[in-house]
């Protein structure tokens, strides 16, 4: 029997680079994969929300890419970061580099919420 050779691109494609591909979309990651929208129903279905410069959304998105990335670029000051140049290039009020109010942002996501959320993208 004769196999076909897989095509190269196929045959290196990694997981990792997924995972590049994914965090070196315009915006931040996952708000193609995970919408706003669906994020805000899920948590109105479970009574919680969070608004401001740190929304669910935002912080959900800035975290799920922090946690694909290593090094430096983990950090939570790089995901402020980030989160800082999403709304600079939409002419939007950044917040400043202080962490803390992303990190206690990051506490407040409720753990069904996540993983309702993760078994809907996963569907």
């Amino acid at each position: 029997m004769v196999s076909v050779p897989p095509r190269r691109s196929q045959a290196n494609f990694s997981f990792g680079d997924s995972i590049k591909a994914l965090l070196l979309q315009p915006g931040l990651p996952f708000a193609s994969v995970l919408s706003e929208q669906h994020i805000k129903n899920v948590l109105a279905k479970h009574g919680c929300t969070m608004n401001g410069v740190y929304s669910t959304a935002i912080v959900l998105w800035a975290f799920m890419s922090q946690n694909m990335r290593d090094g430096k670029e983990a950090a939570c000051q790089s995901a402020v970061a980030r989160i800082s140049s999403f709304f600079t290039l939409r002419g939007k009020p950044a917040p400043g580099a202080d962490t803390g109010n992303y990190c206690r942002a990051i506490a407040k996501l409720p753990e069904d919420t996540l993983k309702e959320l993760c078994l809907g993208v996963a569907s």
